[in-house]
């Protein structure tokens, strides 16, 4: 795999002031998947932010899995995903529509819902949380569910910027801080001043490509003592694959793969977060609508009642 060199995740701990510390900088990693779905100003910035937020919320997870991050809109964007892993692998998406509805406006945004989905390396699902949105500024609503959800005391704070000029995200980063059993109010107050103040936008590289997460990571220490303990580089990354996108398409049943069908044609899907154009034959949908058919079939024969005398037996009867 090729890895950004620049992005990447630092975890630390402060002893003394009992709380962990979370920095990232996924710059090119939102610069790559802004790229891919066209996605500029507002809608670029907006990804940058989910995408730093998810890789934050990934940090917590204890070994393998998956974050899914899912917000709900109303207006002219209607939801952004962003998935990440604790080891620094992420995807987002917008819906293309809107995305090239809105362009380098600055969209109309209603904030509804957020949820937040823990999976397992497996996929299971290991928890969920849904919060109401407090505003459509990410770092308030993240903040909102970390408290409501995970009933810790943490402080949150993602930041994206777009250059018109140049037509690219210049930044897109963001910080964790949780607070441990038997920390000082007095510490906490500090670190909720400090991140309601902190500007990302004053920690860009001298080559305007992401942040300077040492210094970042300087300031902090000036105020509390860390010793940093993981570092992850970030790569934008998704797993789907054809396998995936045939069991997608089952999803429309008997009646909507027997429509497909009947057009005679290929069928083109495109992954909505990675973009991947993938093109199902007719064959595969007769192979979908055949097997459609087959469980529709043994669904009904499941639901017919058994016959006077066979292995039914009567009530409290062993067989």
């Amino acid at each position: 795999m090729t890895f950004l060199s620049q992005d990447r995740i630092v975890r630390a701990t402060s002893d003394a002031a009992k709380l962990r510390l979370v920095l990232v900088d996924a710059t090119r990693a939102a610069q790559s998947i802004s790229a891919k779905h066209e996605a500029r100003g507002y809608a670029a910035q907006l990804l940058g932010e989910s995408i730093a937020s998810a890789l934050l919320l990934a940090s917590d997870l204890k070994g393998q899995g998956t974050v899914q991050l899912r917000f709900s809109l109303s207006g002219d964007i209607s939801r952004v995903n962003a998935d990440a892993t604790p080891f620094g692998l992420v995807r987002a998406m917008i819906p293309r529509d809107e995305i090239l509805g809105t362009g380098s406006f600055e969209p109309m945004l209603m904030p509804q819902t957020l949820r937040v989905i823990k999976l397992d390396r497996h996929g299971n699902r290991l928890s969920e949380g849904v919060v109401e949105m407090v505003s459509a500024d990410v770092s308030e609503s993240m903040t909102h569910y970390l408290r409501q959800s995970e009933q810790g005391t943490y402080a949150l704070r993602v930041m994206a910027r777009y250059d018109e000029a140049e037509s690219r995200l210049r930044f897109a980063g963001g910080v964790l801080v949780e607070a441990f059993p038997g920390f000082v109010p007095a510490d906490w107050s500090r670190v909720e001043k400090f991140l309601a103040s902190l500007d990302l936008g004053g920690y860009v590289r001298a080559d305007g490509q992401g942040l300077r997460l040492g210094a970042l990571q300087e300031r902090f220490q000036a105020e509390f003592p860390l010793q940093v303990h993981k570092e992850f580089e970030i790569e934008p990354f998704c797993p789907c694959s054809e396998e995936s996108v045939l069991r997608a398409l089952s999803s429309l049943g008997r009646e909507g793969l027997e429509s497909l069908f009947l057009e005679n044609r290929e069928a083109e899907m495109f992954c909505e977060f990675c973009r991947k154009r993938y093109t199902v034959s007719v064959p595969q949908i007769l192979g979908l609508l055949n097997e459609a058919e087959e469980k529709e079939i043994l669904g009904k024969e499941a639901e017919l009642p058994g016959e006077p005398g066979e292995d039914a037996g009567e009530p409290g009867e062993e067989k």
